[in-house]
């Protein structure tokens, strides 16, 4: 409270996809000789669809850009899962169609089955339309000579939904740094397959965490504290050297545990054996 420092987050439609050679815009930040941001250009509002907006530039200084990229000299970022929004696009289309399927075949009933030539009635009697209101305990008693009823029967749901469902989002974790189990929240398995999926996963999370840390965190930290210092209310003592003053350690979360005791017990035989403090 009462430092002089706010932070604004800002969608990435404030950013318009402008480009000008001529200026050294592209995608709508400045840039220079050697691709590095100079500025950016952004809108004053939120834009809406059909209107105009006034713009202003930011200097770059003063933006941090929160980006993944895939490719060197990226200006703007990309999805995680640019690289497999197509195969979960066409999964939705493929349980869609199912469960259209699945939606037809609860609404089919029964249907009368006919018997051979010699069982049907004169054709002159007129025969009227026999429709069945199917209800729980229904006993139906309108059958002719050589009738009887039939129900339909279908293959759905499709028992190889799950199965086929389960393989592609195996694909879609493999191609955006996720785990099976967190994506389909399927934990089946045995401890040495979880834990090993745990700690491929993790890894890939600690250097997405480190990126975060880099682009944001440490920035955010040390701009407040500068500003703290400005503003006199933090008093520092003379025998602290100011170029530690920025030292700070920045932790995020852990690799849980799958059986605390397993894993206690594999730290037990570590320290016991000299291979961890």
């Amino acid at each position: 409270a009462g430092v002089p420092f706010w932070l604004e987050a800002m969608e990435p439609d404030f950013v318009p996809m402008r480009t000008d050679e001529s200026a050294g815009l592209n995608q709508g930040v400045f840039l220079d000789e050697w691709g590095r941001p100079k500025k950016y250009l952004v809108y004053k509002n939120y834009p809406v669809s059909g209107r105009q907006s006034d713009t202003k530039e930011i200097a770059a200084g003063k933006m941090i850009h929160l980006k993944f990229t895939r490719r060197l000299h990226q200006t703007r970022g990309s999805s995680m899962l640019s690289g497999v929004l197509m195969r979960i696009s066409a999964l939705k289309e493929y349980e869609d169609a199912e469960l259209t399927a699945a939606r037809i075949a609860a609404a089919l009933g029964l249907y009368i089955r006919k018997g051979d030539g010699q069982d049907y009635e004169d054709p002159g009697i007129k025969e009227t339309e026999r429709e069945v209101h199917i209800t729980p305990g229904i006993i139906y008693d309108d059958l002719r000579k050589g009738e009887d009823i039939g129900m339909v029967k279908s293959d759905r749901p499709n028992p190889n939904l799950e199965t086929f469902r389960n393989g592609q989002l195996r694909a879609v974790a493999a191609g955006s740094r996720l785990s099976f189990s967190s994506a389909a929240r399927n934990y089946n398995g045995t401890y040495s397959a979880q834990r090993q999926e745990l700690v491929e996963s993790t890894d890939g999370y600690l250097i997405l965490q480190d990126c975060f840390i880099g682009a944001v965190t440490r920035p955010v930290y040390r701009t407040w504290l500068n500003m703290v210092v400005a503003a006199g209310l933090l008093k520092i003592p003379a025998d602290v050297e100011m170029k530690t003053l920025y030292n700070a350690t920045y932790s995020g979360p852990v690799m849980p545990w799958i059986d605390p005791v397993k894993e206690a017990e594999a730290w037990r035989i570590q320290i016991r054996g000299g291979a961890a403090t």
